[in-house]
Order: C-alpha cells, then sequence, then structure tokens
C-alpha cells in the first residue's frame, strides 16, 4: 500500500485487491468481537466468555465475502499464521472456534512442508559428491544430513506425541516448549563459526585502517 498510495506516479500503475482468504490467508474473523481483541467466531460463546458483533473490521456493512475462517485451505494459494498462531510455538489452533478446522489443517501443511524439507535433505545420490561447504550443495539439497547422529536426530525430533496427525511428531506438548526443532544440516555450525571469524577480521583491518595516524 505504501508503494502505491506514497511513491507510484498517479496513473502510472496499477493494482488488485486480492481475495485475502485466497491471498495470505489467515483464518481470522471479519467481524469485531465482545473481546478486546480480535478472536475467531466461538462455537459456544456463552463457555468462551466472548462472541460476534454485527460490526465488520473493515468498516463495510457486509463483510461475509471475507469470512476467511470458514475458507478450506485447499481453496487458499498462501497463508501465514498471525490469527493461527506459529507452528513453532506448537499452537493449538484455536480449539473452540469456527477457525479451528482451517487452522488445524494450515498448521498441518506446515509441518508437512518441514517433512520434505527433511526427506529432501535425507536423500543419498550415490552420484554426488561432497562439496566443500554445506551451502555450496544448497542448491542440489540432497544428502545435507550425512552424519549418523544427525539423521538419528532428525528422526528422534519426529517422535512428539502430541496429536501426531496434525503435528506430524514435531511436538510435545502447546507451546514454544513443546516445539521440536529443525535439525540444522550438518556443517552448518562450523561455517557459521568461520563466517563470524571472517567477518570479525574485517571489521578489525577496517578499525585498524581507519585510526592509522
Amino acid at each position: 500500500p505504501y508503494y502505491y498510495e506514497m511513491v507510484a506516479p498517479e496513473g502510472e500503475h496499477n493494482e488488485i485487491e486480492l481475495d485475502r482468504c485466497i491471498y495470505n490467508q489467515m483464518a481470522d474473523n471479519p467481524r469485531k468481537s465482545t473481546h478486546r481483541f480480535p478472536r475467531a467466531t466461538p462455537l459456544d460463546p456463552e463457555k468462551m466468555g466472548f462472541s460476534d458483533t454485527t460490526k465488520c473490521r473493515d468498516g463495510r456493512k457486509d463483510c461475509s465475502d471475507t469470512d476467511c475462517q470458514r475458507v478450506h485451505p485447499r481453496d487458499s494459494v498462501t497463508a501465514h499464521f498471525t490469527f493461527c498462531h506459529k507452528p513453532w510455538d506448537c499452537s493449538d489452533g484455536l480449539p473452540g472456534t469456527v477457525a479451528h478446522e482451517t487452522c488445524s489443517v494450515l498448521l498441518r501443511e506446515w509441518y508437512g512442508v518441514r517433512r520434505e524439507l527433511e526427506d529432501w535433505w535425507l536423500l543419498k545420490d550415490p552420484n554426488f559428491k561432497r562439496a566443500k561447504t554445506w551451502w555450496d550443495n544448497i542448491d542440489d539439497q540432497r544428502n545435507l544430513y550425512w552424519k549418523a547422529e544427525t539423521v538419528d536426530q532428525v528422526y528422534e525430533h519426529r517422535s512428539g506425541s502430541l496429536n501426531v496427525s496434525t503435528y506430524l511428531g514435531y511436538c510435545d506438548s502447546f507451546g514454544e516448549n513443546g516445539y521440536r526443532s529443525l535439525t540444522h544440516p550438518d556443517g552448518w555450525f562450523e561455517e557459521q563459526e568461520k563466517a563470524v571469524k571472517k567477518e570479525l577480521k574485517h571489521q578489525h583491518k577496517l578499525e585498524n585502517a581507519i585510526n592509522k595516524p
């Protein structure tokens, strides 16, 4: 919005408002809540302690066309997790609300992408030659987990007990402390340490040059 409204010359650009339930799907409620913060539509308002109002959050009289909490993720192209909360915090997916089903599917898709990435990094190619550094292989993304202990850790981090059908073994409990983090590629920490040392050395040389009488 900033570019089109403040920077781009008037009449020299084209724009179209995309359906936010399809692009940037958040599973959010288009209506204001009696709660002081935006909330998904409760299945049992009395039990949850809040309910929807008739006011639309975007100021329109009718916002039923952007009731994203009721749009299944299969109909969406992109998503983010501000409303459903972050997957790496092992979000509960807003139980007791209309958004719960949508959030649960979005969360499972995210964990599925992580599983796909790990499986790709576990692939072994007999004709694949290991590079000197892990990032030299990043375009191929094959066999970045090559140490036996690393491979064991990858599989161990898939053994969480929280609702495996949704969290795919990556969570032991709700909250960030329940998350089983992604295992870094072999050699990652060593290369990061080298990069930091190289940068510090470069900064030291610059300081010496500046301070040189």
